[in-house]
């Protein structure tokens, strides 16, 4: 009686599971658009870090900090060659050490904040590159994934289609248990086949009566373990 609904089920199952082939490939399109714009925000968001640890290295002060210094250190020159005593001299010395080193260290620090700000400039340069490039890239993925998407659309609505007609051939109590069934158990599988008198998912065993009335199609059964519609392994032998 109800062997051909079991063959209907069988089908409508294959189709389903098919269709989720198609969705983990629509899935995988928009990930190459979420993965590639991800990385693009990323790079935004490093030119900005990057900009600001440039700005924080504080070239065009220290380069002030040094003219101040230079200027300093030019005057204290003037003043030690007017200086008229020992001790005016000693002193004009002493104050010219402590500029020179303070000169020299300015120096140091932005020769060194130098080669850190060209290495950062080549790190934006080449981010900005890639914003430019991927941008071009990123078009062509959106293209192209829209045309696949809506192939794989189609693909599963022509599915549906079938699955839609091969539900309004099942038998009338039939199709209402499995429509529940797949509600409960969603999105995992709803049904089973009984193999050997086991249930092909949960591998519990069905006594003989249950098995018996099953496979030729006089009743229709669930898993008294995890409750799933079984399907006996005759609709799929005939």
């Amino acid at each position: 009686m109800f062997l051909e609904s079991f063959r209907h089920l069988i089908e409508i199952e294959a189709l389903k599971k098919q269709n989720q082939q198609n969705l983990v490939q629509i899935s995988s399109e928009n990930k190459r658009i979420s993965d590639l714009e991800e990385r693009r925000t990323k790079t935004r968001l490093q030119i900005d870090n990057l900009k600001l640890e440039e700005k924080n290295l504080k070239l065009t002060e220290t380069q002030q900090q040094i003219d101040v210094s230079q200027a300093r250190f030019k005057k204290l020159n003037s003043q030690l060659a007017l200086a008229i005593t020992e001790k005016e001299q000693i002193a004009f010395e002493n104050q010219l050490k402590l500029v020179k080193n303070e000169m020299e260290n300015l120096e140091t620090l932005y020769f060194s904040n130098l080669e850190k700000s060209e290495a950062i400039q080549n790190e934006i340069e080449n981010s900005n590159e890639f914003l430019v490039g991927s941008l071009a890239s990123l078009e062509i993925i959106k293209t192209e994934a829209v045309i696949n998407i809506s192939t794989e659309n189609k693909i599963i609505e022509n599915r549906n289609l079938r699955v839609q007609s091969l539900t309004e051939l099942l038998q009338p109590s039939l199709k209402s248990l499995y429509l529940e069934t797949e509600k409960k158990f969603k999105p995992k599988r709803p049904v089973s086949y009984l193999i050997d008198k086991k249930c092909s998912e949960c591998h519990m065993l069905a006594d003989s009566m249950l098995k018996n009335s099953l496979e030729e199609g006089r009743s229709i059964e669930f898993c008294p373990s995890c409750s799933r519609l079984l399907i006996p392994e005759t609709a799929k032998i005939y």
